[in-house]
C-alpha cells in the first residue's frame, strides 16, 4: 500500500475539506430533518389525540409508520445519485441508522418496563445523535438543538404520561422541522 506525507498544512487542508462536505450534505439534506420533522410530531400529536379520547391502549399504533418511513429515507439516500462517501459521512450515517434502530427496538419492545420514562430515553438519545453529529460538522445549530433535545428529556421526566406525546411532538418541531428548514433555506441561498 502506498503512503502519502503531507505537511500539516495539507493534512489540515484534507480534514477542513472532508468536514466541509460532511456540513454540505447537512445543508443539502434539511430533507432528513423536515421529514422526521413533520413525522415525529405527526405520530406524536396523533398518540396525544387518542390518549385524550380514552384510546391510550392503542395510542402507539401511529408510531408503526416510522420504520417505514426509515426504510424510504434509507433508499433515498442509497439511490441518490450523487452519494459520495467521505469519512464522516460514514460517520454520520451509523450514527443515525444505529440511534435510529436503537429507538425503534426501545419503544416497540421495552415501552411496558419503561412506561413514562420512554418519552425521556428517546429524546436522550436523539439529543446525543444530535450534538455527535454537530460536532463532527462543526454545526452551531444542531449543536443548540442537541442540547435542546437533551434538556428537554430530562424535563420529560416531570411532565404527566398523557401529555408527552405533545411534549415530544412540540420538541421535534423546534429540534428538527424548523432547523430542516433553515438549512434547506440557507443551501438554497448559498446554490443560487
Amino acid at each position: 500500500m502506498k503512503t502519502t506525507n503531507f505537511s500539516p498544512d495539507e493534512s489540515f487542508e484534507i480534514i477542513e475539506s472532508v468536514i466541509k462536505q460532511a456540513k454540505t450534505r447537512f445543508e443539502e439534506n434539511g430533507f432528513a430533518f423536515i421529514l422526521w420533522g413533520i413525522i415525529v410530531p405527526i405520530c406524536c400529536f396523533s398518540q396525544a389525540y387518542l390518549i385524550a379520547i380514552g384510546k391510550g391502549a392503542i395510542s402507539w399504533y401511529p408510531y408503526l409508520i416510522m420504520p417505514l418511513v426509515s426504510m424510504i429515507s434509507i433508499i433515498y439516500y442509497v439511490k441518490k445519485k450523487n452519494f459520495k462517501q467521505n469519512p464522516l459521512k460514514l460517520v454520520s450515517s451509523r450514527l443515525w441508522l444505529f440511534t435510529g434502530v436503537n429507538i425503534m427496538i426501545i419503544a416497540f419492545g421495552f415501552n411496558s418496563y419503561l412506561e413514562s420514562n420512554l418519552t425521556s430515553i428517546i429524546l436522550l438519545l436523539m439529543g446525543i445523535a444530535t450534538v455527535v453529529a454537530g460536532s463532527f460538522i462543526r454545526s452551531s445549530l444542531l449543536l443548540y438543538c442537541g442540547i435542546m433535545l437533551n434538556l428537554s428529556a430530562y424535563i420529560a421526566f416531570f411532565i404527566p404520561w398523557k401529555n408527552q406525546a405533545l411534549f415530544m411532538g412540540i420538541i421535534a418541531i423546534l429540534t428538527f422541522l424548523i432547523p430542516g428548514i433553515l438549512l434547506r433555506i440557507k443551501h438554497k441561498k448559498n446554490n443560487v
